[in-house]
């Protein structure tokens, strides 16, 4: 099954009501056209909440093409406005298109709360503005809605809501996303985002226009440096979410710890040359991740 454009996605929402089965293959196939970016170990999950994780992470994923396409932000802060029109209406028993159908039946099947979805399209329209962050405490509200949700949405799909498992997700999933954006720094920057607090710019010497020259790199080393300290303290504050989950879940997010602390080493390692160079985790890179985690490991 063919996944259409971002835009063209959500352009056509109100649809006729489509087949519960069909719409599970929709997602299961943005899934597959991701592969890269959807945890592997996901497939260790069982086959109905690996189901659900499908919708989540198609709604996900389909939202945050369309805050990234290349359009005027205008046409796509209205289509994410159609997609949260289209969320409300599936949650109200009216799914129309497959994402919605395929959500709206993993929100029932599952009791999932609905606020972590809305929080996630207010992130994406942050997104979709370019919006830039004064203050450490800003990024991390931002995170809060763009990364932590999933991990609410995760677990809730495995009935865990131990306050001290919540406060540990919320830490890794920061901690994730933080990660992706030191990681894809010259990306980000090429697209005219900018995801390094202001004032961190400030404490080290750079500002937005210059920051990428030759000049600067040794003080954009020194920010990135600071920003992956930060950032590792949260992997630590994370660790302990993997005691409170099944242990399929435990697995994956051991695996997902020791991976984005691999790829946050990485970033330190290069500083500045990160603009140029982004890291990766190769295969064998990746084996090593999965055999870590089945071993139990999670740094």
């Amino acid at each position: 099954m063919s996944v259409p454009a971002p835009i063209a996605d959500h352009a056509e929402l109100d649809t006729e009501p489509v087949p519960l089965h069909e719409a599970y293959a929709y997602c299961e196939a943005i899934v597959r056209a991701n592969e890269e970016n959807f945890p592997v170990a996901s497939r260790f999950l069982a086959p109905e909440r690996r189901l659900a994780l499908y919708a989540v992470y198609a709604f996900a994923r389909t939202a945050d093409d369309v805050a990234d396409a290349d359009a005027p932000t205008a046409e796509r802060l209205a289509a994410l406005d159609r997609i949260e029109g289209a969320l409300l209406q599936a949650l109200e028993g009216n799914p129309r298109g497959p994402v919605p159908t395929a959500l709206a039946d993993a929100v029932d099947r599952f009791t999932l709360p609905a606020e972590p979805f809305l929080d996630l399209l207010a992130a994406f329209r942050d997104d979709a503005r370019n919006a830039t962050y004064a203050t450490w405490d800003d990024l991390l509200r931002y995170c809060r809605g763009s990364a932590n949700t999933i991990g609410r949405i995760m677990l809730a799909l495995h009935d865990v809501d131990d306050l001290d498992a919540v406060r540990a997700s919320d830490a890794l999933c920061t901690a994730l996303q933080l990660t992706n954006m030191w990681q894809d720094l010259g990306r980000d920057l090429e697209r005219g985002r900018l995801f390094v607090p202001l004032e961190d710019l400030r404490r080290f010497g750079l500002d937005p226009e210059s920051m990428t020259r030759p000049a600067q790199r040794t003080h954009l080393t020194r920010l990135l440096l600071h920003e992956c300290a930060g950032t590792d303290e949260l992997y630590e504050h994370g660790r302990p979410v993997t005691r409170f989950v099944p242990a399929p879940l435990a697995f994956q997010l051991r695996a997902t710890i020791i991976g984005g602390r691999a790829v946050l080493r990485a970033v330190a390692q290069r500083g500045w040359r990160v603009l140029k160079n982004r890291p990766t985790l190769s295969g064998w890179m990746r084996a090593r991740v999965l055999a870590q985690a089945l071993l139990g490991f999670d740094r």
